[in-house]
């Protein structure tokens, strides 16, 4: 159960299956979304799993919102390529409510190291 950090079960991120991951995504299972966020993020188009990441970052429940933003950071690391604009928008948007600082930090941190240090261009 994900608010029992004492049975936290750590796993792999899965293949992307389309149609199962999509589903997911679109469930009320916290659990299924958060698996389908991180699986979009890590092997689908960079820009359809950042249009994800965006939209769940502004969800109404926490881990969803966390994972998201997680998941904008593996954008940058796995795909070499981010929209910086999107990203300080929502970033200004988060803040201004009051939400998820520490994985906003994280998040800043993983795109510092794989975009611009890298000398790669944020899009």
């Amino acid at each position: 159960m994900i608010n029992d950090p004492e049975n936290l079960v750590f796993e792999g991120v899965r293949h992307l299956d389309s149609s199962k991951t999509y589903k997911d995504l679109l469930s009320d299972n916290v659990e299924e979304q958060i698996r389908a966020i991180l699986s979009i993020s890590w092997n689908d188009d960079w820009h359809f799993a950042q249009d994800v990441c965006f939209k769940y970052a502004r969800h109404h429940n926490s881990h969803v919102r966390k994972i998201s933003i997680i998941g904008l950071g593996h954008v940058a690391r796995i795909h070499g390529a981010i929209d910086m604009d999107s990203v300080l928008a929502l970033v200004g948007d988060l803040r201004r409510a009051g939400l998820d600082p520490g994985s906003i930090e994280e998040m800043f941190d993983d795109i510092m190291v794989f975009i611009a240090r890298q000398g790669r261009r944020p899009v």
